[in-house]
This record gives structure tokens, C-alpha cells and sequence, in this order.
């Protein structure tokens, strides 16, 4: 049962995304979540039972290859429910909010925790966060001059049960900065959103000099400026663990620091993606080693593909949006762009 509602949320996030991509318009089914649990709606049988309604789509319209595209119609993107801080008793503002920010999908679906300006999804074994997504806008990136970072303290985050949880003293005398993914300085338009970014789900180890006071620091402002330039902006950031050729042998090889083995990444990822005045999108991604870097190499020489960064991290990353939809891919023309 679980492989086939985990497969069935996976693959209705796939076809949405070729969906709207294709922009194509089909009818039929809607998405519901229940107890956590995903399954789809039919609006034609409602009496039918929830878990019936899922097993039978997943037989009758995954394994239907020629009339897959037909018959799944108009769905909404499958979510599990977030582990949700309690910021709001508004639940409409806090539904909507979370809308804004996963606009482009979900890259994964397990151990969700939504901020009151961003989302993230932890990683239990690492001990800190797979992937943190944001969405800027003027409302969000503009300074509340009541808004002080001196008032917030790195924390560990309560939602996180103990045994997967990081603490402060693990970074205590690591060598490593406390590095956010969600930029404190993207959210100072309230006290609890900037408060919310120093949560240590939030946080990995990183170097300090060269990459966290400076160059990544210099990223975090690249994607604000371009905030500011379009309009809004979505950011995907997160922590990557690459591969090192050793001899003739491949390795995965990281440091963990403090008593709960915190991992240490090898590299973090920063995809940005805004809306282009021209229509379409323009898109930026980028990777950085967790290490010192000199202040005289410009951040577009850490440029890489989207893609690369996915098969490095393991999932899709605003899958919603069609490769032809980007109409300038890392600062240069998109010859797939279809206007």
C-alpha cells in the first residue's frame, strides 16, 4: 500500500509537470490528502472509498500507457501534509502562502516543515535540511527597520524529534560557520520569519572565510537583485554530497561533526528561477564547493545545468516549468525557448 500511494504521488508530480508544460487540458480527477496519506478524488464517484479511488487510478491510468494523458485530468499537485509551525491561526493566509512557495512542485515529499516564508524538507539522516525553497517578492525582501537579527538566535527546531535533531554544541568548535540555506536578509519584513530562518533545520556546517561570509553571501544577494528585477523569484537551495575519484574507485566521502553526526556537505546547490519581462522565465543555477574561495572568482564560474544539479541531488527541481519554457538559461539565450 505504501509503495504504491509513495509511486502514485511521484508520478501524478511527473505528469503535472508535462501537463503544464504541454498545456494541456484534460478532466476527471482531483487530489485529496488524508490523515498525511495521498489519494486521489474521482469526481465522478464519490461514494467510491478513498483508498479504492487511489489503487484503482494507479492500475487503470499509470499502467494504461496510451491513455494515460486522457483520462488523469485537471490534478492539483499530491501533498503530504508539512510538519506546520504554528505562525498563524489563519489557515487560509498559511494555505496560500505555502501555494506561493511550491508553485513549481515539490522535489520531495517527506519530512515537509513550512516557515511563514519558507518550506523545507529535512533530512533525518544528515541532520539538517535536503532542500529549502523561497519565494521572494517586494513584500518579503524589503527592510522592517523593527526588524533586528540581532533578536534571533540560532536554535534547534522542536519540530524535529531528538534523535534527528542537531544542536548548537555540535557546531561548537567544528571549524565550520552556521550556514543558512534560507537567507536570513531575504525575510526581514517580520521578526518571525527572520526569527524561523535560524532554526537548525535550516542550518549546515560550511566554511566559513571564502564561502559563507563572502561568496555564498555574494549568491544570496544575486538572487535578491534578481528578486527586485522581475518582480519575485523562487530559490531552490541545498547541500550536495559529490562523488571523489580516488585511484581507479569512486567515493562518497564527508565529515560529520559534534555528538549527533552532523553532516558536513561537499558542495551546496542555488537554483533561481524568475519570471522574464520578454515571457517565460529566466534561470539560474549554481554550485559551490564547501570550501574556501578566492575573492577574485566571479560566482557565473560556478554556472552549472539544472539538470546536473538534480542528478547529483536525486530529485527534480521546479519541474513544473518545461526546459522550453526558460527564456535565458544561466545568463545565455535558450535556443528550445517557445515563446
Amino acid at each position: 500500500l505504501y509503495f504504491i500511494q509513495s509511486n502514485l504521488s511521484i508520478m501524478i508530480g511527473r505528469l503535472l509537470g508535462y501537463l503544464r508544460a504541454k498545456k494541456l487540458a484534460t478532466i476527471g480527477f482531483a487530489t485529496a490528502a488524508v490523515g498525511g496519506t495521498v489519494v486521489l478524488d474521482n469526481l465522478h464517484d464519490p461514494d467510491a472509498s478513498l483508498l479504492q479511488k487511489a489503487t484503482s487510478c494507479y492500475r487503470e491510468n499509470f499502467a494504461i500507457n496510451g491513455t494515460l494523458f486522457s483520462i488523469v485530468a485537471q490534478a492539483k499537485v499530491a501533498e503530504q501534509q508539512p510538519i506546520i509551525t504554528n505562525i498563524t491561526n489563519n489557515d487560509d493566509i498559511f494555505l496560500k502562502r505555502r501555494n506561493e512557495i511550491m508553485k513549481y512542485g515539490y522535489p520531495t515529499m517527506d519530512n515537509l516543515r513550512q516557515c511563514q516564508d519558507h518550506i523545507l524538507a529535512y533530512s533525518n539522516v544528515h541532520k539538517g535540511p535536503l532542500w529549502v525553497c523561497e519565494h521572494l517578492s517586494e513584500y518579503n525582501v524589503n527592510i522592517n527597520k523593527n526588524v533586528k537579527r540581532e533578536n534571533s538566535k540560532f536554535v534547534p527546531d522542536s519540530n524535529v524529534h531528538p534523535l534527528f535533531r542537531a544542536y548548537n554544541s555540535d557546531y561548537l568548535n567544528s571549524g565550520f560557520d552556521r550556514g543558512h540555506l534560507a537567507a536570513a536578509a531575504n525575510h526581514r519584513h517580520t521578526q518571525v520569519a527572520m526569527n524561523e530562518t535560524f532554526y537548525l533545520s535550516n542550518i549546515c556546517p560550511q566554511t566559513g572565510k571564502g564561502l559563507n561570509r563572502t561568496k555564498w553571501n555574494e549568491l544570496e544577494k544575486r538572487a535578491r537583485s534578481l528578486s527586485r528585477k522581475h518582480g519575485s523569484a523562487h530559490i531552490l537551495t541545498g547541500p550536495l554530497y559529490l562523488p571523489v575519484v580516488i585511484g581507479n574507485e569512486k567515493f562518497i566521502k564527508y565529515q560529520l561533526i559534534g555528538n549527533n553526526n552532523v553532516a558536513v556537505p561537499t558542495h551546496f546547490f542555488k537554483v533561481i528561477v524568475a519570471p522574464s519581462d520578454k515571457g517565460g522565465y529566466i534561470l539560474e543555477s549554481y554550485v559551490m564547493p564547501n570550501e574556501e574561495i578566492r575573492d577574485d572568482i566571479p560566482i557565473s564560474s560556478y554556472s552549472v545545468p539544472k539538470s546536473a544539479i538534480e542528478k547529483g541531488a536525486g530529485f527534480f527541481i521546479f519541474e513544473y516549468i518545461a526546459d522550453s519554457q526558460y527564456r535565458t538559461i544561466n545568463g545565455h539565450s535558450n535556443p528550445d525557448f517557445l515563446d
